[in-house]
């Protein structure tokens, strides 16, 4: 399993060029391997787009920071689907998918938001901040063993050729401390409110730990919903992934973003 510099693409895509374009932003660790149910599903009508984020994948070789994640997403907008794209982010994704709204809101269409509604503030970002810390400084460690393990249990059988993908691709825990270093403390309900674009926050039914910042998160939306995938947890793309993918595929259509009907 080669985890250093890579030559291969940075992102995975599938789909009619000339589409509304949708860019599907991956979790920590993983890489854009855990969206091929989404590439495969939404590939019909959409310009569909899975990028490595900094420290996984193609881009290991680079730092993570959210920072260098917003800008690797923004110069794929603008270089492959024509300036904007319905942008859907899970976990550490939604975050960053967040982060990119605020900064560039004129480069995303939409947002769908899951397992990201949640601040990690007070006792949680503490936490949260001294683990990152403990991280950083190597005295706390998941090893790659560890996480490919992790990685594997996220996956159904049915998808067992994703969860081969996902771990041949590699998985990439060194990203961790620095991503919980920016994310502890920070109000992401403020950057929310300032977009003015629509969002679908697109939760698992079965993720407490996300779900309880739901009605915060939607309450701050100018244009905003929430909607749960049934009998999903935290990889709710994964654990239910025809029922994610009707519901982006609806989102995408309530907000103009499909293809002209032909005639």
């Amino acid at each position: 399993m080669n985890q250093g510099a890579r030559t291969e693409p940075l992102f995975d895509a599938a789909g009619p060029m000339n589409a509304p374009a949708i860019v599907l932003v991956h979790g920590s660790v993983v890489t854009r391997k855990m969206w091929l149910p989404q590439l495969r599903g939404l590939s019909d009508v959409y310009r569909v787009i899975a990028p490595d984020l900094p420290g996984h994948g193609a881009l290991a070789h680079m730092p993570f920071t959210f920072a260098a994640a917003v800008q690797t997403l923004a110069e794929l907008i603008r270089d492959e689907v024509q300036g904007h794209a319905l942008v859907v982010g899970l976990s550490l994704g939604g975050y960053v998918a967040i982060e990119l709204a605020h900064r560039h809101p004129d480069l995303v269409r939409g947002l769908v938001l899951s397992g990201c509604s949640l601040n990690f503030d007070g006792v949680l970002g503490l936490y949260l901040k001294i683990v990152s810390e403990l991280m950083q400084r190597g005295w706390l460690k998941q090893s790659r063993t560890q996480a490919a393990e992790k990685t594997r249990r996220m996956f159904p059988l049915a998808l067992a050729d994703v969860a081969e993908a996902q771990l041949q691709a590699g998985v990439y825990p060194e990203a961790l401390g620095p991503s919980f270093s920016e994310m502890a403390g920070k109000d992401y309900t403020v950057l929310l409110a300032r977009y003015p674009g629509p969002c679908l926050i697109l939760n698992g039914e079965n993720d407490k730990a996300s779900r309880r910042g739901e009605a915060k998160f939607v309450s701050v939306m100018r244009h905003g919903r929430v909607q749960l995938v049934s009998g999903a947890g935290h990889a709710c793309n994964l654990d239910q992934p025809e029922a994610y993918n009707q519901a982006v595929r609806a989102f995408g259509q309530a907000i103009g973003e499909t293809l002209p009907e032909a005639g």
